[in-house]
């Protein structure tokens, strides 16, 4: 297990910042801000260059939440409602599909949910 594996957080494979894509999964454990420095400097990127991202974000854990990551979030959440185009939350618990059901119209990204068993759909949908 690396040690963004270890911090909560983990960039995938299909994480391609050339193609605009940025696929992460989320693990139970404690998300240091070091762990989330490289997503939040995609989003920063992206509204430097006037370009969108489009998000896979695999939900294998909830993640614990510390003050200084709602904060971070808080100052950067024009920047990730500015960039981001289309979000694939991808896992199997339940609340996951309300989340994005509920979210979806409130939001200007089309954020969508797929089970896990449909990653394949998840990235096939934001490389559309």
């Amino acid at each position: 297990m690396g040690e963004e594996e270890a911090s909560g957080i983990q960039l995938l494979d299909e994480d391609d910042a050339t193609d605009g894509l940025l696929a992460y999964a989320m693990e139970a454990g404690d998300v240091s801000d070091e762990a989330l420095a490289p997503i939040w400097r995609r989003f920063d990127d992206a509204k430097a260059a006037g370009t969108k991202v489009r998000v896979y974000a695999e939900m294998r854990g909830i993640p614990s939440v510390h003050a200084s990551m709602i904060l971070d979030k808080l100052k950067r959440l024009g920047t990730i409602l500015g960039t981001v185009e289309r979000m694939a939350i991808v896992g199997d618990a339940g609340w996951l599909e309300l989340y994005a059901k509920l979210v979806d119209p409130i939001t200007k990204p089309d954020i969508r949910h797929f089970a896990t068993s449909n990653k394949d759909g998840a990235l096939a949908w934001l490389r559309e």
